[in-house]
């Protein structure tokens, strides 16, 4: 069965949301064992959801409670160590991606002056309208494309 893209807008009919519910909770707990096996770590989940009354964790209760108060002892500093507030994902997030940005552009730059290199060399002509730090980039892309 191949996969395919999950449409994600809020589903209104209730028995839908029941099946969809159980299935990924089935598929997330499946997840969560297979992280604890494979990379021998401890792992505890605890979910709260609209069809039981109490919470659902896993593995057990006892296991759960023993990593959350192993966790509560250590140092602050040590426990906020690796935790990132949504804001701090959020910036984390735009910074990358204005790094993106910034990167296309410069392949665009570098495109543009290949290009350009290419009718130059095809017309045997330059363009009037070209100011120092264009000819300069074209220079750079010049010098690269010869190498």
């Amino acid at each position: 069965m191949t996969r395919h893209k999950v449409n994600d807008a809020l589903i209104e009919d209730d028995s839908k949301i029941k099946i969809s519910y159980n299935k990924r909770l089935k598929g997330f707990l499946k997840k969560s064992d297979e992280l604890k096996t494979l990379c021998d770590i401890e792992v505890a989940t605890i979910i709260y959801g609209p069809y039981r009354n109490e919470p659902y964790t896993f593995p057990n209760n006892d296991v759960v409670r023993n990593i959350f108060i192993k966790f509560k002892e250590l140092p602050t500093l040590e426990r906020s160590k690796n935790m990132v507030t949504r804001e701090e994902f959020t910036m984390q997030r735009i910074k990358k991606l204005e790094q993106q940005i910034q990167k296309v552009r410069k392949e665009n730059r570098v495109k543009e002056m290949t290009n350009e290199m290419s009718m130059v060399f095809e017309r045997k002509i330059v363009s009037v309208d070209m100011n120092p730090s264009y000819l300069n980039d074209l220079r750079c892309v010049n010098k690269k494309n010869l190498k």
